[in-house]
């Protein structure tokens, strides 16, 4: 069973632009989820690409609307992304699952997926967004890209796009229709526990340097909150430092 509107391509350059385009011209509901077979140019975090086949990955987006929800904070939307998909993961028994920030999924601290939501606001208010999911299915190799793993990978079993779909969408149906979206303090602490090296030493960088911090969690706009030892508590947001997957000499 689909909670879904499921529109199944063979192949598009991008999912998240498809439903965008329809956006534009008013041909989109509440709902809609765009499923390429093939995607042959994604984007994901900070303009990296995204490539899928139908054999190695999934791909797909979500159109989501907030018709009578006042949406706090934007990066809602994202908490609750991850956490239906931790969720999802976590119930076919993928082990070692962490978010890590802002919207990656990982396991055994290796990339296995990720998340890119565009959202479009009326008068300063969310209104609708866009939500990319892509996860690594069955690639058993990844050239130059030392970060990332598939579910093959880390469980040894085959999976098939479908049957993953069809189980991510139930659990990111809870999440994005059956959540309380003013419970803001509840998910966030949810997704803090599981907060990748929370707690430990990692490496970050910003645009002046490369630097040593400890992440603590997440704050209510979404920001990172780190400890450094020159500033001590600080927070910090995706344009400011990014948190890189080194972890040499910790």
């Amino acid at each position: 069973m689909s909670y879904f509107k499921i529109i199944k391509l063979d192949a598009i350059p991008s999912t998240n632009d498809y439903l965008k385009n329809k956006h534009k011209t008013r041909d989109v509901s509440d709902g809609d989820l765009v499923w390429a077979i093939n995607q042959t140019s994604g984007r994901g975090q900070r303009e990296n690409q995204w490539l899928s086949s139908s054999r190695d990955s999934l791909t797909f987006s979500v159109f989501k609307q907030f018709k009578d929800i006042k949406i706090l904070n934007p990066f809602i939307i994202s908490i609750l992304v991850s956490l239906g998909i931790h969720d999802a993961l976590k119930g076919l028994q993928i082990s070692n699952l962490n978010i890590k920030w802002p919207n990656d999924i990982l396991s055994c601290n290796k990339k296995v997926g990720g998340i890119l939501i565009e959202n479009f606001f009326n008068k300063g208010e969310l209104i609708s967004s866009v939500i990319g999911v892509g996860l690594n299915l069955n690639q058993l190799s990844f050239n130059n890209l030392p970060n990332a793993t598939s579910l093959r990978l880390v469980s040894g079993n085959f999976w098939h796009q479908k049957e993953l779909l069809n189980i991510l969408t139930q659990h990111l149906y809870k999440y994005l229709y059956k959540k309380d979206f003013h419970d803001l303090n509840g998910l966030i602490n949810r997704y803090n526990e599981k907060l990748w090296r929370r707690n430990q030493r990692s490496h970050f960088e910003s645009k002046s340097k490369n630097f040593v911090a400890i992440p603590k969690g997440i704050s209510f706009q979404g920001n990172l909150i780190i400890e450094t030892d020159e500033m001590g508590v600080i927070e910090r947001d995706t344009k400011q430092i990014r948190m890189l997957y080194n972890t040499n000499g910790f």
